[in-house]
């Protein structure tokens, strides 16, 4: 699968300074890469309200990404949970 990495997604994972959760999310990243659709990716789950959304808990935090196709994704949010529910509130 092909993995890209929004801006702010980097911005947001070098706030943290959690090393071992810094360790979880690069694992995620590696399963991700490895996996050959979203299907393939377990706990990766549909954000309602979008057919192209998806997000993720690690801990208190929730990687958020947007698929163009079927083998591709993109990474756009890593954020604490409270902070995620604010956002998608806003919309």
């Amino acid at each position: 699968m092909v993995l890209k990495i929004a801006s702010q997604f980097a911005i947001d994972f070098k706030s943290v300074e959690d090393i071992s959760l810094q360790e979880k999310v690069k694992s995620v990243l590696k399963t991700i890469k490895n996996a050959k659709n979203v299907a393939d990716i377990s706990h990766f789950k549909k954000i309602k309200g979008s057919n192209m959304a998806y997000k993720m808990g690690i801990g208190f935090y929730y990687i958020v990404g947007v698929t163009s196709s079927e083998k591709e994704i993109t990474l756009i949010r890593f954020l604490k949970r409270d902070v995620l529910a604010q956002v998608i509130g806003k919309k």
